[in-house]
């Protein structure tokens, strides 16, 4: 059965992004908060969100879904609440395909664990990120397969050794999809710290070493482009 409906649960910058990218993808979408407050603002964004409780029964979910049609995203600000909404989700729905954030790394393995099928750490990503990788045509076809253990799509953050092919070239003329199957989102010049180029949104980056890559694609293909990216030859 296809999964066409999807909730979010949590509104942070993060959930904030996510919602708002994924809503019209999905026949039904729905968006639950733990307090007053994220209602506001997910209210002022543009959404009608649910409360819910980290004790809840699920039968808000139940009676709204079929449990076979919805993905879950994870977005709450705490770690331990996303650990207790996962191990929740998991108890209740045996196949449910969740996706959950978590603060970094030691955080995701705990996640993980906790039933989530994928899991993106935070530390090293930004919401933008999110959006962009959401926004991409070429990413949106595989957003559901990111969601599935077997899935082994992942975001990475790649230092561009000194002496490597793409030194000197422009962030425009670079098209790594096409030999190394990943997908450049975004570079942080290491000179002015942490701010991002993205791709998409005109500006045509010099790129140096040291600079930072963005990329989303799979383990084993990201692995040779870190690989391929180091060789000087």
């Amino acid at each position: 059965m296809i999964r066409d409906c999807a909730v979010v649960f949590g509104f942070n910058e993060y959930a904030k992004q996510i919602a708002q990218q994924i809503h019209g993808m999905y026949s039904d979408f729905a968006l639950y908060v733990l307090n007053e407050s994220e209602r506001a603002q997910a209210k002022a964004s543009g959404f009608e969100a649910e409360l819910f409780d980290l004790s809840e029964n699920w039968k808000m979910i139940e009676e709204r879904f079929d449990p076979e049609r919805i993905i879950a995203f994870c977005a709450l600000d705490n770690d331990a609440e996303n650990i207790f909404l996962t191990i929740s989700l998991r108890s209740t729905f045996e196949e449910l395909p969740i996706i959950a954030l978590a603060q970094d790394h030691e955080s995701s393995a705990k996640i993980k664990s906790a039933g989530a099928n994928k899991v993106m750490p935070i530390l090293q990503i930004t919401a933008n990120v999110i959006a962009e990788m959401l926004e991409k045509p070429t990413v949106t076809e595989v957003l559901h397969d990111i969601l599935y253990e077997n899935s082994s799509l992942m975001i990475a953050q790649i230092t561009v050794p000194e002496g490597a092919f793409l030194v000197g070239k422009h962030l425009h003329d670079v098209d790594c999809s096409t030999i190394y199957d990943v997908v450049i989102l975004a570079i942080v010049d290491h000179e002015m710290g942490a701010t991002f180029s993205f791709t998409s949104k005109g500006h045509n980056h010099h790129i140096d070493p040291e600079d930072i890559l963005i990329v989303v694609g799979y383990e084993e293909k990201i692995a040779e482009f870190t690989k391929a990216l180091g060789n000087k030859g």
